[in-house]
């Protein structure tokens, strides 16, 4: 189950319909609040990036499937050697070279999954074993991926009790973003999916600061079920904040959300498909 690619679709769409979704929509927000929410979704697509063009790649999953939670950790590097191979191309454009639980993978111009491009630098990814899962920690200095450059660490732990399949994610990057403008990005963040009710869940948060102006986001209870990643949101709660701002995006269930910027509350509509 690829939980990062499930679920960062929504986040997209979320923010970027407060801005479009509804009528006169752009009237929701002063030019303060504006310059929060763009700053947001600059630093969201480079974690995006991080995320699912780079991390799930080096997951050691085949492509669409899970990483085996069963195996020792020597055994999931070894697949985490042998699977990027698929996601990236030309073939030969990344050399992954393992000893025991590290793996070391050395990018030269890729380019990786959903039309991303510049996949140049080197990643170590140090596997280990723990409790109903494994661990891996991510390190790479001076990455460049998908016009981004960044230094980034991220340990990641997946784990499985029954049929709930757990993802926890501590990181931290800087650098420059596709932009151009530097960034500073720390998030903690865990997702969970459960197989029999088809529900995927995300709560974190992340602190951040690009182009030198600092906010925080915080995701709690936002819930999806048996649906596609395009689906509307059973509930959740985006926040995002800076000094005397504040913007909270209240999904309904459906197409409706709330946002609510400064204490006024504005209904809007969501682009997405309704179950």
């Amino acid at each position: 189950m690829t939980l990062t690619r499930s679920f960062l679709p929504l986040v997209a769409i979320g923010l970027l319909a407060v801005g479009c979704a509804g009528k006169d929509a752009s009237s929701t927000l002063s030019a303060e609040g504006q310059a929060l929410v763009e700053d947001d979704a600059e630093a969201s697509s480079s974690e995006s990036d991080l995320e699912s063009g780079l991390e799930e790649p080096l997951s050691g999953a085949a492509e669409g499937g899970e990483v085996d939670l069963t195996a020792t950790a020597d055994t999931v590097a070894e697949s985490g050697r042998k699977n990027p191979g698929i996601f990236f191309q030309p073939a030969g454009c990344i050399v992954s070279t393992r000893a025991a639980n590290v793996v070391t993978h050395v990018f030269t111009s890729c380019t990786g999954p959903y039309g991303m491009t510049t996949f140049n630098g080197t990643v170590t990814s140090t596997w280990s074993k723990i409790d109903s899962g494994v661990q891996v920690a991510h390190s790479t200095k001076g990455f460049q991926i998908n016009g981004a450059t960044v230094d980034h660490d991220v340990t990641i732990k997946y784990t499985k009790v029954g049929g709930v399949y757990t993802r926890t994610r501590s990181g931290k990057s800087s650098g420059k973003t596709a932009k151009g403008r530097t960034i500073a990005h720390d998030a903690d963040y865990v997702t969970v999916y459960d197989a029999t009710s088809r529900c995927i869940k995300r709560d974190g948060s992340s602190s951040t600061t690009i182009g030198g102006a600092a906010f925080s986001r915080s995701i709690k209870g936002y819930e999806r079920c048996g649906i596609g990643r395009l689906g509307c949101p059973k509930g959740g709660t985006f926040t995002l904040t800076r000094p005397k701002l504040s913007l909270v995006i209240q999904f309904l269930g459906g197409t409706r959300y709330d946002v609510v910027f400064n204490g006024d509350t504005y209904e809007r509509n969501l682009i997405c498909v309704a179950k």
